[in-house]
């Protein structure tokens, strides 16, 4: 049976390399829109405010109730070595009158914080003498009550690295085991920074750090403590829970008080932690009504091309069913067809997506989430070309011996 209706098929190639080409290509793009909508819903449904939560369930911190203060100054006086060391000192004093300012329960620098879109990429030495990329970034001793990081083991930055001739570092799970593998790390040394000459000693080991938010991957990341002789960039400071908004024009004037050369934007968190989602969000919304609109046109398409088949094969069909053909037995044929023609296609673009991992694509995806996508398009596909046979196959059917005649 599927010997002769591969025959039939390779018989109407023409017709039938259009099909194929409709369905090959509306795959592809199903399969790119459900694998990033799948690892989406993952990351998003793994992700939790609990600090207590670790692995792939950590987000690592908690965005609530909390401001974001940004500092920037003119690029002639950055540049300037005597004013650039003035502004420096004058922006570590904007951040300790920070921290003294009622209603804030903890202030601490930061150079790239959570939903800030900025990261710190350097290279640190790894076990076997490997180098591996880790983000990183600079921020103080209260940054762990800021966040509300919850170590796993070790402790955060304290006063007793104040005399230490390291670089004292907090790894989360990510980075720990990138650099060390499954040793321990906890009070080991390693290198590493831009020039690969800083000694860092690991001092304590978090939960996955997730900076990009909920529907980021989990990559490595690396803290270490700021030094006061450096400019503070971003202050991160919480607030009780149910501060008013006033409290946000009681913070620009302070911070316009301490730094009057200074320029600041504040902002809060929540709000960054919404601009970050829909960025995230946006690209896969509009590759949504991408795939609709394709799928849509590839289904009228489709059921247009079987329609004016069958009506070709009026001929065919009609001296099957003189022949003693039931219309269940045609209307089988038809739909075999149409699932044929889809599988022919699948496997094409199945042995085109199986070569995207060995050329680094998708790498951003888990293997589930990739296993996943391919199952979800394969039932789409299938229950779109299905639903796409149903009313030309239902038309075969109900043809007669009589229009055969006709139709010569």
């Amino acid at each position: 049976m599927i010997l002769h209706l591969l025959k039939l098929v390779w018989n109407r190639k023409k017709t039938n390399a259009l099909i194929i080409a409709e369905i090959f290509f509306a795959f592809l793009v199903v399969f790119a829109v459900m694998c990033t909508a799948i690892t989406m819903t993952n990351r998003w449904a793994y992700s939790t405010l609990d600090p207590r939560a670790v692995g792939d369930r950590s987000l690592g911190y908690d965005w609530q109730n909390i401001y974001v203060a940004s500092i920037s100054a003119p690029r002639e006086i950055m540049d300037s070595p005597e004013l650039g060391k003035e502004l420096r000192a004058t922006s570590v004093r904007v951040l300790d009158g920070v921290q003294q300012l009622p209603g804030v329960v903890a202030a601490s620098p930061a150079v790239t914080p959570p939903y800030s879109f900025s990261t710190i990429e350097d290279t640190y030495g790894a076990v076997e003498g490997r180098w591996v990329d880790v983000f990183s970034d600079s921020v103080s001793d209260e940054y762990a009550k800021v966040m509300q990081i919850r170590m796993l083991r070790g402790r955060w930055f304290g006063r007793e690295d104040d005399a230490t001739t390291y670089t004292p570092a907090v790894l989360d799970e990510n980075a720990a085991r990138a650099i060390f593998g499954e040793d321990d790390p906890l009070g080991r040394s390693f290198r590493g920074g831009n020039d690969r000459a800083v000694t860092y000693r690991v001092v304590g080991i978090m939960a996955p750090f997730r900076k990009n938010g909920e529907m980021s991957e989990a990559e490595p990341m690396l803290f270490q403590r700021f030094k006061r002789d450096g400019m503070v960039e971003n202050i991160v400071l919480r607030v009780p829970p149910g501060t008013p908004s006033a409290f946000e024009a009681t913070l620009a004037a302070r911070l316009q008080a301490l730094g009057p050369q200074l320029t600041f934007r504040i902002r809060r968190m929540d709000d960054m932690r919404r601009g970050a989602l829909r960025f995230r969000l946006t690209p896969v919304i509009a590759g949504a009504v991408v795939c609709f609109f394709l799928i849509t046109m590839v289904g009228l398409g489709l059921t247009g091309v079987l329609w004016q088949d069958v009506t070709k094969r009026t001929r065919e069909i009609g001296l099957r069913r003189a022949a003693g053909a039931s219309s269940s037995s045609v209307l089988f044929q038809v739909i075999t067809e149409v699932l044929l023609l889809t599988t022919i296609a699948v496997v094409a673009a199945g042995i085109l997506i199986a070569q995207l991992p060995l050329l680094g694509a998708f790498m951003w995806m888990s293997r589930q989430a990739y296993t996943a996508g391919i199952i979800a398009a394969l039932a789409s596909i299938y229950a779109l070309t299905l639903l796409c046979a149903l009313y030309p196959s239902w038309l075969a059917s109900r043809l007669r011996p009589a229009e055969a005649l006709r139709y010569e």
